[in-house]
């Protein structure tokens, strides 16, 4: 129910509206949503005496922890596979925060992995374009929304790039022009966050073309706008469909991994992965990665059948 003369703030998200009612309300309200209880215990949690770095990357306790979890997983694929570095990529910068939060969470893996890690942000730099698709989602973003400050980003942004443009021009531009440096960095971690399927579909050229060499053989992926969304809108269509061209280079969500992930966090149902089958390196094994053996456990006490008897 919305209050008398109040307009309805239901949008991605928010599917009864941002405040039904004041007060108490208003918290109970935030308070029943998973994200939000989340968040709040990842700050307690930071807090408790002894939690220092590493303990919050392991258990997730950091800002934006889906990116944590991309750049960790980019890391440790590249150490295995014998690369000395690799780059994160996030489509879509807007305001900047996300990159920040990249840039810090590159600098901490990279010290933890001896991984040397270059961190990449590509955006229009002028907000969001006209909508040129139904499916990019035109009745929850409008043209320039989500505006960047640049000088107040590139001053706080350290040795990341931020690269400003059309995509669909700066890309391949970049792909071009970083062709050596991304074989040594070659990229294993990419945040989706540009809103629109059409952007989407763009970004994706990254992993259309016929060359390996800036890519690992596995690459994890966020998707920051399927919340709220159907399959066949947005960022989840634009995978479908790069899905349907690619049988051999498939983008997939990752499949059971609240189960494996610290407090079972809700990004992880938003975790893919682009699966490079045709990638030279693809059947490499990644020392580590898993378990090598399984052995059979010692029979619990009392339980082992005696010698002799009936029974």
């Amino acid at each position: 129910m919305v209050r008398r003369g109040s307009s309805s703030t239901a949008q991605k998200g928010h599917p009864f509206g941002r405040r039904p009612a004041g007060g108490l309300a208003d918290v109970l309200w935030e308070w029943s949503k998973s994200g939000t209880r989340t968040a709040a215990r990842n700050r307690l949690l930071r807090r408790l005496p002894g939690v220092g770095p590493a303990a919050a990357y392991r258990f997730g306790l950091v800002e934006r922890p889906h990116y944590a979890y991309g750049v960790r997983r980019a890391t440790e694929s590249a150490a295995r596979l014998g690369h000395r570095g690799v780059t994160v990529v996030e489509f879509g910068v807007a305001g900047g925060n996300g990159l920040l939060a990249l840039a810090e969470h590159a600098r901490y893996y990279a010290a933890a992995t001896g991984v040397a890690v270059r961190v990449v942000g590509f955006d229009s730099g002028a907000g969001l374009p006209a909508a040129e698709d139904p499916r990019d989602l035109p009745y929850l973003f409008a043209p320039g929304y989500y505006t960047m400050d640049h000088d107040r980003l590139r001053a706080r942004m350290g040795p990341a790039e931020l690269v400003i443009g059309d995509l669909a021009r700066t890309l391949p531009e970049y792909l071009d022009a970083r062709a050596g440096v991304l074989r040594d960095h070659p990229v294993g971690f990419v945040a989706l966050d540009l809103d629109y399927y059409s952007s989407t579909a763009t970004a994706l050229d990254l992993f259309r073309g016929a060359a390996h060499a800036h890519l690992l053989p596995r690459v994890t992926c966020y998707l920051d706008d399927l919340p709220g969304t159907i399959e066949r809108i947005g960022e989840a269509a634009a995978v479908a469909d790069f899905n349907a061209a690619h049988h051999d280079r498939a983008i997939g969500r990752v499949l059971g991994l609240r189960a494996f992930t610290p407090f079972d966090p809700p990004w992880a149902d938003q975790i893919y992965v682009h699966h490079r089958l045709d990638h030279p390196d693809y059947g490499r094994l990644e020392t580590g990665a898993t378990g090598d053996q399984l052995p059979l456990e010692p029979a619990p006490r009392g339980r082992r059948r005696r010698r002799g008897g009936t029974g």
